[in-house]
């Protein structure tokens, strides 16, 4: 087994580390900074799509992957939003929307949407409740602010910034009173995550369940891939395994699809890795850094701890300490991902001997994601 640890490395941001190699993979310390969360950049410029002025405007736009609609919004509903333009009405499937945003909407909402992209969720958080006092008297102007609400509220309780049962309360809340919002969806996936990190794996697995009944193939494939996850997080790794191989053996792709198979292939890694196989799993985690998109830093973080939990599964202290040191660098943006990182190197670098860096991560871990489920366990 291997003991020996390395003295902290300055880490190149024009590499990151796979099984055997360090391969170049471009100015990564910059996309960190840049890109918080995947394709936020898009994302942002979708959201600003028309400036400051598209909020004073009188026709409601919405942002496709591919594209944008503009007109009037006739109906919106958990499968998607129906606009009007010259007499002509076209469905944008709820899949497909990357944002709405609606006339005479206070241009304070789409800066709280931008905070939130930019992973900014207090401010988002604090933002939408000064608007939900504003006096806002269009339903579906109002149903984006209980959600901005509630989904910030909830990605701070993910992060281990917020306390779980409020975030848990203010998800079920809008579930409650938006039904037929177009958000519903995430927001039964946000609900499911939340019921996931408080332990109640039979009730995440039940939300989860509940997204496959929109009966589109992203869905049900999504479906898939998260149930796949809460038997994962519950160490029940063949169950696991199951769906996530349902995900795999889908026909087709293409930009819905692609993103769901490649997050399917390392989380079954992660489980092969957990049920013992750590060299098959340690080859497919690198090929997926290999390919990953670099501003998909959700991905990318999953991966490097994931990696990190192979090397440590195989004995090998130094490759694990570079996996969650990337993470803790470089991609520190992704809360619970960052807290993971921080809490194993907590242990790693105190197992090594060096409990001046054990202490800086473990203080760092608390100061930062003090309600974090990795918090205590380090």
């Amino acid at each position: 087994m291997q003991t020996d640890c390395p003295s902290e490395p300055q880490m190149n941001a024009d590499q990151r580390r796979i099984p055997g190699a360090w391969i170049a993979v471009g100015d990564r310390e910059g996309a960190a900074r840049r890109t918080p969360r995947p394709l936020l950049a898009s994302l942002m410029l979708a959201l600003a799509i028309a400036g400051p002025a598209a909020a004073q405007g009188t026709v409601d736009r919405i942002q496709r992957r591919n594209g944008v609609d503009s007109g009037t919004i006739s109906a919106v509903t958990p499968l998607g939003v129906t606009i009007s333009k010259s007499g002509v009405e076209s469905t944008v499937p709820v899949e497909e929307i990357r944002s709405v945003r609606y006339a005479g909407e206070p241009n304070e909402l789409n800066s709280a949407r931008i905070a939130a992209a930019a992973g900014r969720y207090r401010d988002a958080y604090d933002q939408s409740l000064q608007l939900a006092k504003s006096g806002i008297t269009r339903p579906e102007i109002m149903a984006d602010v209980q959600f901005l609400a509630a989904s910030s509220q909830a990605a701070l309780a993910l992060a281990g910034q917020e306390d779980l049962d409020k975030a848990l309360t203010a998800v079920r809340g809008f579930l409650a009173q938006q039904r037929s919002s177009y958000h519903l969806p995430e927001a039964i996936e946000l609900y499911g995550d939340l019921l996931l990190r408080s332990g109640q794996y039979e009730g995440a697995r039940g939300e989860y369940a509940k997204l496959a009944k929109a009966k589109s193939d992203y869905f049900e494939l999504r479906s898939a891939l998260l149930l796949g996850r809460a038997w994962q997080a519950e160490g029940k790794q063949t169950e696991a395994l199951a769906e996530f191989d349902k995900v795999l053996a889908a026909r087709g792709g293409g930009a819905l699809i692609e993103p769901l198979k490649l997050a399917a292939t390392l989380d079954k890694a992660v489980s092969q890795a957990a049920a013992g196989d750590t060299q098959q799993a340690t080859v497919a985690i690198g090929k997926i850094i290999a390919a990953a998109d670099a501003e998909d830093e959700e991905l990318l973080a999953r991966a490097y701890n994931a990696l990190g939990d192979a090397y440590q599964k195989s004995g090998d202290v130094q490759g694990a300490v570079f996996s969650y040191l990337h993470v803790d660098l470089l991609l520190n943006n992704v809360g619970d991902a960052h807290a993971k990182a921080l809490s194993q190197l907590a242990k790693l670098w105190k197992s090594a001997g060096h409990e001046d860096r054990g202490r800086d991560a473990a203080e760092r871990l608390l100061a930062k994601y003090p309600e974090s489920r990795w918090a205590g366990d380090r």
